[in-house]
């Protein structure tokens, strides 16, 4: 069973997911955020075994532990390609930068992943920055700084774009309603409730 455990990382409270299998303890962990010993303490602890880290997007609170992660657990970076120089160069944020080395993953709109406990699908969703992106899995869709319980991200930093962000929203209306929405910041949600309540949806 494919199960879902959120770390809040940081001080602006990163969502860091860790999606795993529950009888073979594969994982894979997304936007690990700053704490990575936070992180490490958690995989430790349920014994599970991450095999990729994702980044939705580059901004240090989602991405400030990667290295740390991937040296511990010996396990690839992955990231869409729009984001790599916001990753590798500069993930300001606040006037806070951080560097990442390079991923070993580049990911694509629209292209499948498939771990060795479950698959999901990329979905491109600029806006907050160029790179951003969603990943849809069966029941659930992470959506990184994209869309928010009520609201979405900020398009006023750096790669950011309202326009942009409106044509992501778009690609997102159009999924199965049924979806459990897990964002970068804040609390779940489901698509048909942000569908009926929230403002940008409409």
């Amino acid at each position: 069973m494919i199960k879902i455990k959120k770390i809040v990382s940081g001080v602006l409270a990163e969502n860091c997911y860790v999606v795993y299998n529950s009888e073979n303890l594969q994982a894979v962990v997304i936007d690990p955020g700053e704490d990575g010993e936070k992180v490490i303490f958690e995989l430790v602890k349920y014994k599970l075994k991450p095999e990729m880290i994702i980044n939705t997007h580059g901004h240090y609170d989602h991405v400030l532990s990667d290295d740390q992660i991937r040296l511990k657990f010996k396990i690839p970076l992955a990231i869409h390609r729009y984001e790599l120089e916001t990753v590798v160069n500069t993930s300001n944020l606040l006037n806070f930068s951080c560097s990442v080395k390079m991923p070993e993953i580049i990911l694509e709109d629209g292209q499948e992943v498939k771990l060795t406990f479950t698959t999901f699908k990329v979905i491109h969703t600029p806006g907050h920055t160029k790179g951003s992106i969603c990943l849809l899995f069966r029941d659930f869709l992470i959506t990184g700084d994209t869309l928010f319980a009520g609201t979405i991200g900020r398009t006023d930093l750096i790669g950011g774009s309202y326009g942009e962000i409106l044509g992501s929203l778009s690609k997102i209306k159009r999924l199965n309603p049924s979806l459990v929405i897990y964002p970068g910041h804040g609390s779940k949600t489901t698509l048909a409730n942000e569908l009926r309540h929230n403002p940008y949806l409409k």
